[in-house]
């Protein structure tokens, strides 16, 4: 399969002086076959058989954010092999998109993308001389026509800014109000993402590792997320990671930025508060939920990791 950007098309009814787009992808699999939703070709089918590679060009030269919500995804340019992004699910990571061909991986899994688009004179704008302080080798990619990979590792997306994708995507409001809303999200998602105290400390920790750890210590997140509601063991999870206690604890605060519980509390807070605020679950629920038996303990670890009590929260879903 061929997708073609065109820039001028790709930026109709955008966001943030017309130089900012997000968009939402969406992979099912049924019977083995995969099916894409949410990306333009052209034709003016919705969904898609596929194997596993879109080829991507572009006419002009672009910048994306990629948040890989569920499933894994790669990206690389042919004219630059040695910067495959690899991006794991619950992951992110911005690359440049120069105008020569690459190609977009996707893997026969279900699979949800929240990807951002930008010109490159925006990121110059939101950010003023940081930009030039922080992103010179971007500055200098661009320059040359060259391709640009954010991170060699990608990072985790912070609880934080998945909440922030996430009030993107559930935008409650319509016509001229919507764009408002969204613009003010859009601008603070990408200030955050590249600037945000979390963000910039794991950046700062690029830290060499083998991929094979990298994506050992992928593997443990992953096991973490989807069972929050179980107790986590340090050992159980070295044992997932093929780690001893000492190694995972040391290369996880590497990649995530923090130590294994602290992560998982954290992770459990931001859970929890989505379950409340838009499932309408109730504290107890909610509790159960990320692990917690006893709803005070909650509370408790709640407050102290949000700073306010999860009944101060107002479910928009009733």
């Amino acid at each position: 399969m061929r997708r073609e950007i065109f820039v001028e098309k790709l930026f109709t009814d955008a966001y943030i002086d017309n130089a900012l787009q997000f968009n939402n992808v969406e992979i099912n699999t049924k019977d083995g076959i995969a099916y894409i939703g949410g990306l333009n070709f052209s034709s003016t089918k919705v969904s898609f058989e596929f194997d596993s590679e879109i080829s991507v060009t572009s006419d002009e030269h672009l910048i994306k954010l990629h948040f890989s919500l569920e499933g894994k995804y790669c990206y690389q340019p042919l004219s630059h092999i040695k910067y495959l992004v690899q991006i794991p699910e619950n992951h992110c990571n911005m690359f440049y998109y120069p105008t020569t061909e690459g190609r977009d991986i996707f893997f026969k899994e279900n699979t949800k993308v929240f990807e951002i688009y930008v010109k490159p004179s925006l990121l110059q704008k939101l950010l003023g001389i940081e930009f030039k302080g922080s992103f010179g080798k971007l500055q200098d990619a661009i320059s040359n026509s060259t391709s640009f990979v954010l991170w060699d590792k990608s990072k985790f997306i912070p609880p934080q800014i998945r909440s922030k994708i996430n009030e993107i995507i559930q935008c409650p409001y319509k016509g001229e109000i919507r764009k408002r809303y969204l613009e003010s999200k859009l601008t603070v998602l990408v200030i955050d993402f590249l600037m945000g105290r979390q963000t910039s400390k794991i950046s700062k920790n690029n830290i060499k590792l083998l991929n094979s750890d990298y994506l050992a210590l992928v593997k443990v997140e992953a096991y973490i997320r989807k069972n929050l509601k179980e107790p986590l063991k340090i050992l159980d999870l070295a044992e997932i990671a093929g780690f001893n206690a000492t190694k995972l604890k040391r290369d996880f605060k590497k990649v995530y930025g923090m130590p294994v519980f602290k992560y998982i509390t954290a992770l459990r807070m931001e859970v929890s508060k989505n379950l409340i605020t838009q499932d309408g679950a109730s504290i107890a629920h909610a509790a159960f939920e990320v692990g917690y038996a006893n709803p005070q303990h909650f509370t408790t670890a709640f407050k102290r990791t949000m700073g306010y009590l999860p009944s101060e929260l107002k479910p928009t879903i009733q």
